[in-house]
């Protein structure tokens, strides 16, 4: 699919050596990595245009500053990332009719039709965390509803990890009464069988909102890095969605007597 982010070992490699606060040879990075100096330099100049300020000099690399966005190689889940995009959810859900794994991410620095409850429109300007969730629970069609519960709590958790207090509803997620986050569950099966759900997440962190709404950096004056409230909520998701789905199926063993045909 164009324009797709997809995770990278090579970066992954790179950066960690940077990181160290010291000027890197290419040469070493190489060898060490396992793949040509031209690729080391490659890769170097996609992270460059990423927002990466790498400095080079005689003697090698030298990482400057970092972008603090939510890339693949800086995460620890499954995800793929887009600059721009109509929406994560029409993304994720072609992905998720190819066959992509679940507990997938979709994330998206910009959206040009990011889509809230109701059919209303998520504006999607860069700043925010947007993203979608693919998941392929074992679960009817018309029990789907219960994932939003257990993800609007995880956005909660991640709020209130930054000291905000937080309301949450069907509606969405709310501090002092305007609201900050959005979740949207989307769904796709046949014979009242689910054979996935995509859940999109819009979460406003440095991004301008429309009136009445709030953002984090309006709640906090300074707003942290997309990176760092990214890690916090999918780390948060994973407790909340991992724990319901666990006792869910674990319902569904104690009432069927056999046990559950896929696992976390």
């Amino acid at each position: 699919m164009r324009g797709i982010i997809k995770d990278s070992r090579v970066k992954r490699g790179i950066l960690s050596a940077l990181r160290k606060g010291e000027v890197v040879s290419g040469d070493s990075i190489a060898e060490k990595l396992r793949v040509s100096r031209v690729a080391v330099w490659k890769h170097i100049r996609e992270l460059a245009e990423l927002g990466y300020d790498i400095k080079s000099t005689p003697k090698g690399y030298r990482l400057l500053e970092e972008p603090g966005k939510p890339y693949p190689w800086e995460l620890d889940v499954r995800s793929y990332y887009l600059i721009k995009t109509d929406s994560t959810m029409n993304v994720a859900r072609k992905l998720a009719e190819k066959g992509e794994k679940s507990w997938t991410f979709v994330i998206a620095e910009e959206q040009t039709a990011g889509r809230g409850r109701l059919k209303r429109r998520w504006i999607s300007r860069k700043g925010g965390l947007y993203f979608s969730l693919i998941l392929k629970p074992e679960m009817k069609l018309t029990e789907a509803g219960k994932l939003l519960p257990p993800v609007l709590e995880a956005v909660k958790r991640t709020l209130e990890e930054y000291g905000l207090k937080v309301e949450i509803s069907e509606g969405g997620v709310f501090t002092g009464g305007r609201k900050i986050a959005g979740v949207l569950i989307d769904v796709g099966g046949e014979l009242d069988m689910l054979r996935y759900a995509i859940i999109g997440v819009g979460l406003n962190v440095s991004n301008p909102v429309p009136e009445g709404a709030t953002s984090l950096r309006m709640e906090l004056g300074k707003a942290p890095p997309l990176l760092d409230v990214s890690v916090k909520l999918f780390r948060n998701l994973s407790l909340t969605l991992g724990t319901f789905l666990k006792e869910s199926m674990e319902v569904e063993d104690d009432d069927s007597g056999q046990k559950p045909l896929a696992h976390l």
